[in-house]
């Protein structure tokens, strides 16, 4: 892409040389991970023009942009997507697919693995992650423990009359869950709720949840967590 900028027509001219010897895809890359969006726009829908050959994408998350470069250029016509389970790769990953084939499947429309497959996307991030002897980011969107965990008290009380007020998908289809955390944040909601989840016979009402959560806010005060 940095190519493309620097000199567009000479781009052109080497990727129809390739297209015109016999390439079946031209892959365009963002090795060093700095291009925007817009640019990989620009870049795919020219190349696609001038060549007619069906395009891949491979990008580097150097600027935090990998994932959202590579739904630019599938809307720009790639086809091809290149990119790792959990976006580990050289200096800052490349695109993690465990965010990408949810957007294509979820988002996108594109049918690009089945909802069986989809739903063992949690499980591959973290037997990925095992192989690799790497710690799986929490907050990792889609598999990550905390992608769909609530401690704020308004969260954990909207999320109990309907879930999407604060879930963009529902997380069995990643083969995630949703949580809900006890903290400082917490209201009584959450601590009747966290109750009746862990299947307490005795579930705290009124008063005896604000003595709890009270409970929480002074131990989590010296040091104490329980997320």
């Amino acid at each position: 892409f940095d190519g493309y900028k620097a000199n567009a027509p000479y781009a052109l001219e080497t990727l129809k040389a390739a297209a015109e010897a016999g390439a079946e895809y031209l892959i365009l890359c963002d090795t060093n991970g700095g291009a925007m969006p817009g640019d990989v726009a620009t870049a795919c829908d020219a190349v696609r023009k001038a060549t007619g050959i069906p395009l891949g994408i491979h990008t580097h998350n150097d600027a935090e942009l990998a994932v959202a470069n590579t739904l630019t250029a599938v809307q720009a016509g790639a086809t091809q997507v290149q990119g790792t389970i959990n976006g580990y790769g050289e200096r800052c990953g490349n695109a993690n697919l465990c965010s990408v084939i949810p957007a294509l499947k979820l988002k996108m429309d594109i049918d690009c693995i089945s909802d069986e497959q989809l739903a063992r996307l949690s499980e591959v991030a973290h037997y990925v992650s095992e192989v690799a002897n790497m710690t799986l980011d929490t907050h990792l969107p889609y598999v990550g423990s905390s992608a769909f965990a609530h401690k704020g008290g308004l969260h954990v009380a909207a999320m109990m009359k309907w879930e999407k007020s604060y879930h963009h998908i529902e997380p069995d289809l990643v083969g995630n869950q949703w949580r809900t955390l006890v903290s400082e944040l917490s209201g009584k909601g959450g601590i009747i709720h966290k109750a009746r989840e862990q299947g307490l016979e005795f579930i705290p009402q009124g008063e005896q949840a604000r003595d709890i959560l009270e409970q929480v806010k002074t131990m989590e005060s010296r040091g104490f967590q329980y997320e």
